[in-house]
C-alpha cells in the first residue's frame, strides 16, 4: 500500500502506476484463475475493485466472500445466460467507470498546477476493473454491442492511467478479434501461464522471434513482461504466487 507495487515473485513486482493494466492468458488448468484471485485480493486492499465474471466462477465467488457488491454476473436461467443482455449490463458498468475517469481528469485539470500528475493528487483511490474470460463476453452478442464493448475497452485502457483506472483482463488467448491491437499494445503487464507455444505467444508477445527457455513447469508458471518499468527488460520466466483456500 505504501509502494504501489504488487509482489509477484521475490524479485518481480507490478507497479500499476508506472505500468498500467494487466492481461493474463492461459488454457484451463494453467493457474490463470488462481493468479487472478491473488491480484484481486491485493488490489482490493489498495483501491476499489469491480469484478466482471461471465462464468460466475472463482472471481465472482471471491468478490462475494469479501463482501464486494461490485460484481457483474449473468443470469443463468431461460431468459439469461451469457449473451447480448449480459454484455449490456457489462457496458453499463464500464460506462460508469468511464464517467468517473472523465470526472477525475477534469478535477486534475482544474485543481493542479503541475504538468505531470495523476489521481493521487486529488486523493482518489485507484479503481481496478477485473474482466475474467473476456472472449466469453461477446458470445451471442450482436455486432453493435461487440463494437461498443471494444470501443469502451479501448478508451479505458488508453485514457485511464492518470485517472487511476486500471484494467486486469483474463482470457485463454489474446486474439485480435477479442482484444484490439491498440488495447493489447497499451497493456503493460502481460502474463502467459501454462503450456508455452508459438501460436498463443505471438498474440501476447509479438516481439518474440523464438520460443523462450522456461526452466520451471507446473501450474502457475509461464512467462511475463512488464513495460514502462526500468527494472525489467524483455520477457522473463515467472512462477506466480500460490493461493491456499
Amino acid at each position: 500500500m505504501q509502494t504501489g507495487k504488487v509482489p509477484i515473485m521475490d524479485i518481480i513486482s507490478w507497479n500499476y502506476v508506472k505500468s498500467p493494466h494487466a492481461i493474463i492468458t492461459g488454457v484451463s488448468g494453467s493457474g490463470k484463475s488462481y493468479f487472478l484471485k491473488y491480484l484481486y485480493g491485493v488490489c482490493s486492499m489498495v483501491g476499489d475493485v469491480i469484478a466482471i465474471d461471465p462464468k460466475c466462477s472463482d472471481l465472482a465467488r471471491l468478490a462475494k466472500k469479501t463482501g464486494n457488491k461490485n460484481v457483474v454476473i449473468p443470469k443463468f436461467d431461460a431468459t439469461g445466460g451469457i449473451g447480448g443482455q449480459y454484455l449490456e449490463s457489462v457496458l453499463d458498468v464500464m460506462r460508469k467507470v468511464e464517467h468517473e475517469m472523465y470526472n477525475r481528469q477534469n478535477a486534475l485539470f482544474e485543481k493542479t498546477q503541475r504538468v505531470s500528475t495523476d489521481y493521487r493528487e486529488i486523493s482518489a483511490r485507484p479503481i481496478f476493473l477485473f474482466i475474467d474470460e473476456l472472449a466469453a463476453l461477446m458470445t451471442s452478442a450482436d455486432k453493435a454491442k461487440k463494437t461498443s464493448f471494444q470501443d469502451l475497452l479501448t478508451r479505458l485502457v488508453v485514457l485511464g492511467r492518470e485517472a487511476g483506472i486500471y484494467l486486469v483482463l483474463s482470457m485463454q488467448s489474446a486474439r485480435a478479434e477479442y482484444v484490439p491491437t491498440i488495447v493489447r499494445d497499451s497493456i503493460s503487464l502481460r502474463v502467459q501461464l501454462g503450456r508455452i507455444n508459438s501460436e498463443n505467444s505471438r498474440f501476447l508477445f509479438p516481439e518474440l522471434s523464438e520460443m523462450p527457455f522456461v526452466p520451471i513447469g507446473g501450474n502457475g508458471s509461464g512467462i511475463l513482461s512488464i513495460a514502462g518499468d526500468p527494472d525489467y527488460a524483455g520477457i522473463e520466466p515467472v512462477l506466480t504466487p500460490t493461493i491456499l483456500d
